[in-house]
């Protein structure tokens, strides 16, 4: 492969999560090929959520609900666009006809949904292989070895101050820690915990170590936090659907633990070097968890040979045990303790 001068970069566009945990591989696109002008297809919020990135200079933006005359669009502006390569980092058959309409001359991608045909380049998707690791198999069969695992987001100093400055308004000590719990998720019947768990493990943590808890989330998500917040008899600070995606950012880097279920807010607190303690359904944890340094993610683990229905994923999620949880935490609260936020620059 000669090298590119301009690279489109296709993610999945349902949720960040899947943009985030693809950034390693960009990495390694970018430090491969440094004069690229490399354009990433995504999530409408994805140029929001990457607003920083070093390894991205343009952003387009995919609906998830995209129509075909959307795609036809799209096609258009890609073939105008005049690529060399194509990294279709999602495993779509629809990602890799717009890359083959678009004639983009080499088109690198999984061999999934009977797509290998359209690609000049075909990497095999090996289950139950973490998705950072699928996505630098992508990147290594377009030349660009593995510049690390690491996540990575950016947030200005502007943007910290201003959350630090909000929390402060609403009550927060910024001199004392900071616990943020996200109860809800997408998806909840299989990817969110008890709430009952959430409160008792907050609970704990406020008596034990002094944390002020704040919540985050989406609108979505209000039912679950409100219940959380109610239950709390130190309070705490429910910010769930009162956050611009900026400034969800900047909180994840100010707070001293996650906890939550797994979300795309849990991969961003990752990014950002802030301690996570996570919940998974059992079927997600190998592909999708982080559990090294100061994070831990919790399952209880599928017999062998057991069906996932969602009925079954659902019952063993609801069994990981809020003990295994808190001890979870103070694991993590070991390894990186909490910090006093008014001196954080």
């Amino acid at each position: 492969m000669s090298d590119p001068k301009r690279i489109l970069i296709v993610t999945k566009s349902r949720y960040l999560g899947d943009t985030i945990v693809a950034v390693p591989a960009m990495r390694a696109l970018a430090k491969r090929y440094p004069q690229a002008h490399v354009t990433l297809l995504s999530n409408p919020a994805a140029g929001e959520l990457l607003r920083g990135c070093p390894y991205v200079h343009e952003y387009l933006a995919r609906s998830v609900a995209v129509r075909r005359r959307v795609d036809l669009e799209m096609w258009r502006v890609l073939r105008r666009k005049r690529y060399d390569l194509a990294v279709l980092f999602n495993r779509s058959f629809s990602s890799a006809v717009l890359a083959f309409m678009a004639r983009i001359p080499e088109r690198v991608g999984f061999d999934t949904e009977h797509r290998g045909f359209l690609l000049t380049k075909r990497v095999p998707y090996e289950p139950p292989k973490h998705e950072i690791l699928h996505l630098l198999d992508v990147a290594e069969a377009c030349g660009a070895p593995a510049q690390g695992t690491h996540l990575e987001l950016w947030v200005t100093p502007e943007e910290r101050q201003a959350i630090r400055k909000r929390l402060a308004e609403e009550g927060i000590d910024l001199n004392r820690p900071i616990l943020l719990v996200q109860p809800g998720a997408n998806d909840p019947y299989v990817k969110r915990w008890r709430t009952e768990g959430f409160i008792w493990v907050a609970q704990q943590l406020q008596r034990d170590n002094g944390f002020q808890i704040v919540l985050l989330g989406a609108s979505s998500e209000m039912d679950v936090a409100e219940q959380v917040a109610s239950a709390l008899k130190d309070g705490a600070l429910n910010l769930v659907g009162r956050t611009s995606l900026r400034e969800a950012l900047a909180l994840l880097a100010e707070v001293d633990l996650l906890l939550g279920n797994d979300t795309g807010m849990m991969h961003a607190a990752v990014a950002l070097g802030t301690p996570t303690v996570a919940v998974f359904a059992p079927h997600k944890l190998t592909r999708w968890a982080h559990n090294h340094d100061f994070h831990r993610a919790l399952t209880v683990p599928l017999p062998d040979g057991a069906r996932p229905t969602l009925d079954v994923i659902h019952q063993h999620l609801y069994a990981v045990k809020e003990e295994d949880v808190l001890q979870a935490a103070r694991e993590v609260l070991q390894v990186k303790p909490p910090r006093s936020h008014a001196m954080v620059g």
